[in-house]
């Protein structure tokens, strides 16, 4: 069972008792669920870098939805600003409070002393490489470049998220791009003399 049907069932009231299953559609709410959670806890992620923590927003998000009394009128819109403004809550209060632990698998990682290939060290030495480079845009930027070629949005759909013209999102593209590639000239030049 869902995690969208264990809080409908588990909230949910009969209609007769007057309530909740007359504004959300138990089917309709998770299939919602079903199509949006996973992107927007990518969405939620990319802000907090917590996957644990992203997917607890996304699911605070959806049972106050469920227990909203309004539907919105453009609801990807509203489910990304949600997860937004509650990313940027949840890094406020960390902030507050900044005292972090390493979780079990980066225990592990940094207690790692098996061998690695230098196949292996060459390909992330590049991966993280390139996040560092990307990382190195300006904020708007990074986060055009990751929803267009990471997330798979659509320059349409970019640029209703974050309110900008299309042309705006090419033009944030774009300068990705050279930015990149001047940054990463290094590694085409090595990959072709390897041929």
């Amino acid at each position: 069972m869902s995690f969208a049907r264990d809080i409908m069932s588990y909230y949910a009231v009969s209609e007769t008792t007057g309530n909740k299953l007359d504004q959300w559609d138990l089917i309709q709410f998770e299939e919602i669920y079903r199509r949006w959670s996973t992107l927007l806890q990518r969405y939620a992620n990319y802000y907090i870098k917590d996957e644990e923590a992203s997917q607890s927003l996304v699911n605070d998000l959806f049972v106050k939805l469920w227990f909203s009394k309004m539907q919105p009128d453009n609801l990807k819109g509203y489910l990304f600003r949600a997860v937004k403004n509650s990313a940027l809550n949840f890094i406020s209060s960390k902030k507050r409070n900044p005292i972090a632990y390493l979780e079990e698998p980066e225990l592990t990682l940094v207690s790692d002393l098996s061998p690695v290939s230098l196949e292996d060290v060459d390909d992330s030495e590049k991966l993280q490489f390139l996040q560092k480079v990307i990382g190195m845009l300006p904020e708007r930027r990074q986060l055009v470049f990751k929803l267009y070629r990471i997330e798979g949005f659509s320059y349409a759909e970019i640029a209703e998220l974050m309110q900008i013209s299309v042309r705006t999102v090419e033009d944030h593209l774009a300068k990705s791009m050279q930015f990149i590639h001047a940054q990463a000239k290094h590694l085409v030049n090595e990959n072709l003399t390897e041929a």
